[in-house]
């Protein structure tokens, strides 16, 4: 009886509420509820604002026009789109989609406020659409207005979103360098079977090929692409070495003395010069390769001092060196010995250039860089030139 009378107190209750009230009550709902809609519209308009323009949207053709990718025909993301559906392609979700064009490019697509990005400056780029989640890839061999090959935009999302066996195969036969690209330019190394296809037919003597595989733009500065280090490392090298007594064979680090001498010539165009140098001796140390470290450290005197101020930046085989070995080897003596009784001292590294001064069997030189087989000394006289180095002697 005490429930049942409860339950009649609760519905006669509910019948003394005037319908003023109950209209006072739902004008207030409805407008808290519009006040929290707009503060909500606002908070993602500023969201929005503080996101950053895509950096490659905007293209130069280089005949004074420009193309803006912010602009892309529907009809061109449509028809794509068709041809994925057509080909049971799934689309993934977006933590997915966002996930795997930063682990892939680099790119992380929380940061811009653009529905369509291009991933990089280029006359066909990779282009994620973010509504629809899938990358547009155009073939220039394809079929005018829109260049869509299918076969090349099904196999190529299957690849990136879902590593499809079928697929990696598919473009390895037919568009090897998208692949290539993906390592090469963006840094991709986490399909280690890709990145040793892509070592075996990589230059590693060309300088430019050797910069665009080791450095990415940051901001207007390039800045090394460290996660590739491990790979030239143990596919090329086999591996580090347990000291500095041998140096590993391998072409992987070729160009490294150059790249060195490029960021020292200028340091402003890359992301912390000093220590990208010391991040490059450190690899080459790492497989025994000793003469870029030796020569920067006897031209640049307060190197040496520079690392131990900044903790040698964390690197184990760069402090080991510079600590134990390059004292003991600073102090080594040079001296030329020659079976004529003498050696020439040339401007150039070759034998038909000029020669500076003739340098007697016995005498002491000052050794200055070893890289190659000619290596800049100098003599006693204070002349500077190179001399083969199978003419020096080390005491």
């Amino acid at each position: 009886m005490e429930l049942k009378n409860g339950q009649e107190f609760k519905k006669k209750k509910m019948k003394n509420i005037t319908p003023y009230l109950l209209a006072g009550l739902s004008l207030f709902i409805s407008c808290n509820g519009q006040e929290n809609k707009s503060q909500k519209i606002k908070e993602t308009k500023e969201d929005m604002n503080s996101l950053k323009t895509a950096p490659y949207n905007i293209t130069d053709e280089g005949d004074g026009t420009k193309s803006n990718y912010d602009d892309m025909s529907p009809e061109f993301i449509n028809k794509a789109k068709k041809i994925l559906e057509q080909r049971k392609f799934q689309f993934p979700d977006e933590n997915t989609f966002n996930q795997k064009i930063l682990d892939i490019f680099s790119f992380n697509l929380k940061d811009y406020k653009n529905s369509i990005i291009a991933l990089r400056p280029a006359m066909f780029p990779e282009i994620a659409i973010k509504e629809n989640k899938f990358i547009f890839i155009q073939d220039a061999g394809a079929t005018e207005p829109e260049f869509i090959n299918p076969d090349m935009l099904y196999h190529f999302n299957s690849y990136i979103f879902y590593n499809t066996p079928v697929s990696y195969v598919w473009l390895q036969t037919n568009n090897s360098n998208l692949l290539y690209d993906l390592v090469v330019y963006y840094g991709y190394n986490k399909d280690k079977k890709l990145v040793e296809s892509v070592f075996k037919k990589f230059d590693f003597n060309s300088l430019s090929d050797m910069e665009q595989l080791i450095f990415i733009d940051s901001g207007g500065y390039k800045k090394l692409k460290k996660q590739i280090f491990d790979d030239i490392e143990t596919i090329i090298y086999k591996g580090k070495v347990e000291d500095f007594s041998y140096a590993k064979e391998g072409n992987g680090y070729l160009r490294i003395g150059d790249i060195i001498s490029k960021i020292s010539s200028s340091p402003k165009e890359y992301f912390e010069p000093e220590k990208t140098i010391s991040y490059l001796f450190e690899r080459e140390l790492r497989i025994g390769i000793q003469g870029n470290i030796e020569s920067y450290l006897n031209k640049n005197p307060k190197y040496k001092s520079n690392l131990e101020k900044n903790n040698f930046y964390d690197l184990p085989t760069l402090k080991n060196y510079v600590k134990y070995i390059y004292q003991n080897e600073n102090n080594t003596n040079f001296i030329i010995q020659d079976s004529d009784g003498f050696t020439n001292l040339r401007k150039d590294k070759n034998t038909s250039s000029q020669t500076l001064q003739k340098i007697n069997t016995g005498e002491q030189v000052e050794v200055l860089d070893q890289n190659g087989d000619w290596w800049l000394v100098i003599s006693k006289e204070g002349k500077k030139g190179y001399v083969h180095k199978s003419r020096i002697k080390s005491e």
